[in-house]
């Protein structure tokens, strides 16, 4: 890509991400019009959808100008066009003469678009440059009258970003200093997505926003995660960002105190070796507790041998913790030490409040040597390379364990959502990150 890399470095002494001073809560109701209602959702859509930053997908498809990208969000369709200039732009997937869409394609270069109705041509800069019949318009050549309408867009982390509004604050206003900072740190602009895919899901988008915005599910829906990650919550942190993001750290690569056994499981001893500590030596509780910081420890000394680049900048924590930033309105970023991942509900194009896109990607860096890593779809390691996008129907093909058992819960949510049971959430403490985006949504409802 044309962008240079930026550098974000974090303290190296860093045991866990910076507690945060939360806002107070209002306590809003959080009824079931917002899950089942299509007025709720159309209303949605213009509030809310249209005022905030998506992203749209990976800055190196489109390195050279020409190259062009295509978004899809609900019934809208976006495409992200590399300027003779080397800079980006984007605009509505619709043609001005009589609204048919440009390109069906999900990436691809352009010289220059063409419709495919009537042969109406624009340059990258979305300009019309030609129409069939010229002479034939009796209010003027289409010609320099004309063109595609313009959505914002920018680059960062190596994604690609689109809002529709004019009054929207900038990116990385939007996103704010510490998510800039902190997800920055992991390198993302020099890593390959090597899965994509999306799965039309029996649920509405929130429900599943609603479940990457708290770990209260986790012990109950997720017990695989025990021996290898901190599930119980008075262990983790939970903050609450300005703008309706928030952010939970979770310390990682050794048990969590709700592990009951002597010994660590797999993935950790496969771990453990490939940094030259024995799993023998950590046995008991008191060896147990020693994990995480000798891992941390050998990873500090041993990277750069090891072709690690991008552990370069790491803190502390970084080395073995996983931090889920939930961006708001729905993408929910989880870092790790080898990867990023996003898992990300989108508005169904149907319109149909009972039904979203989920999409699953993992991003990982280029380790020189390693041809292959595993996947977190389940199944055989994944090659290192850019993946192709794949789309099924919820429950034809894994999403991989953990997705599979989140979205598994989606379908009975959305059915007892509408039922004449429900009144309103009734939440811990420790879910108090979905009441916050709720209310930041009703903030966005109320204009």
């Amino acid at each position: 890509m044309n962008q240079a890399a930026e550098q974000f470095i974090l303290a190296r002494d860093l045991d866990r991400p910076e507690k945060l001073e939360e806002p107070q809560l209002r306590g809003d109701k959080v009824t079931a019009d917002r899950y089942v209602s299509r007025e709720y959702t159309r209303e949605e859509w213009r509030k809310m959808w249209m005022r905030t930053w998506n992203i749209a997908g990976m800055a190196y498809h489109l390195e050279e100008p020409g190259d062009y990208i295509t978004t899809e969000l609900a019934h809208e369709s976006i495409i992200c066009v590399r300027q003779d200039d080397g800079s980006l732009r984007a605009f509505y997937n619709s043609c001005p003469h009589r609204g048919t869409r440009i390109t069906s394609a999900e990436e691809g270069f352009a010289p220059k678009f063409v419709c495919p109705y009537h042969g109406w041509e624009f340059n990258h800069a979305g300009e019309t440059v030609h129409v069939p019949d010229e002479e034939d318009y009796p209010q003027g050549s289409p010609c320099g009258r004309t063109r595609m309408k313009e959505v914002r867009c920018d680059i960062l982390f190596g994604l690609v970003w689109v809002n529709m509004s004019d009054e929207a604050p900038s990116l990385r206003e939007y996103l704010g200093e510490t998510i800039v900072r902190e997800i920055g740190s992991y390198g993302m602009d020099k890593m390959v997505r090597v899965l994509n895919m999306t799965a039309d899901s029996p649920c509405n988008w929130k429900i599943i926003t609603d479940n990457f915005n708290e770990a209260y599910h986790v012990q109950t829906l997720h017990p695989a995660l025990i021996p290898y990650i901190e599930t119980d919550y008075r262990k983790c942190q939970f903050d609450m960002m300005p703008g309706g993001h928030n952010r939970g750290w979770f310390p990682a690569h050794s048990p969590s105190s709700l592990f009951e056994g002597e010994e660590v499981h797999e993935p950790l001893p496969s771990i453990m070796k490939e940094w030259g500590l024995d799993p023998e030596e950590y046995k008991g509780e008191e060896g147990i507790a020693r994990i995480r910081g000798d891992i941390q420890k050998a990873k500090r000394e041993k990277w750069r041998e090891k072709g690690f680049q991008h552990y370069e900048n790491y803190a502390d924590y970084q080395f073995t913790d996983y931090i889920i930033y939930n961006v708001f309105p729905n993408s929910v970023i989880t870092v790790g030490p080898d990867g990023v991942q996003l898992l990300r509900p989108r508005p169904h194009p149907s319109g149909d409040p009972g039904r979203c896109l989920f999409d699953h990607w993992w991003m990982v860096p280029e380790i020189e040597g390693r041809t292959h890593t595993p996947s977190p779809a389940g199944g055989p390691d994944l090659p290192v390379e850019d993946a192709e996008h794949e789309v099924i129907m919820y429950g034809e093909k894994t999403l991989g364990t953990t997705a599979d058992e989140d979205l598994s819960i989606g379908k009975l949510q959305q059915q007892g959502l509408a039922s004449a049971g429900f009144d309103d959430y009734y939440l811990a403490n420790q879910e108090r990150r979905v009441l916050r985006f709720h209310e930041v949504l009703n903030d966005y409802m109320s204009g």
